[in-house]
């Protein structure tokens, strides 16, 4: 016996919702990655300008294109004292730090420059 077509078609989409939905997921290898990053980032934050901060999102790059995980934040409880670091995961270092016109203020109020990262 034959499948009716419309449960043919409701399979079909069933299946492309798993698939879509399996490939959107981040494997236990890159998350670790990312973990790590987003780890390096704080501690760089923390240790460069003492800064505590909230995180808001973290991206890695295709591994094919860049060894590097971009993080994104604010200094707690200031929200438009935002930045992105990006961190090279295969050096552990932080590359690459920008910031608000607000958080460079801060930074320099503290006595600190924001230009001269370690």
């Amino acid at each position: 016996m034959a499948m009716p077509r419309i449960a043919k078609s409701f399979l079909l989409i069933i299946v492309v919702i798993g698939l879509l939905g399996g490939c959107s997921g981040v494997n236990k290898e890159d998350q670790e990655i990312i973990d790590r990053s987003e780890s390096i980032a704080i501690k760089y934050l923390k240790e460069t300008y003492d800064l505590d901060v909230t995180i808001t999102e973290r991206r890695m790059l295709p591994k094919m294109a860049m060894s590097r995980v971009t993080v994104y934040g604010y200094v707690t409880g200031n929200p438009e004292q935002n930045f992105t670091v990006s961190v090279n995961y295969e050096t552990g270092k932080s590359e690459r730090f920008s910031f608000s016109s607000e958080l460079e203020s801060f930074i320099e109020s503290k006595g600190l420059n924001p230009f001269n990262q370690k």
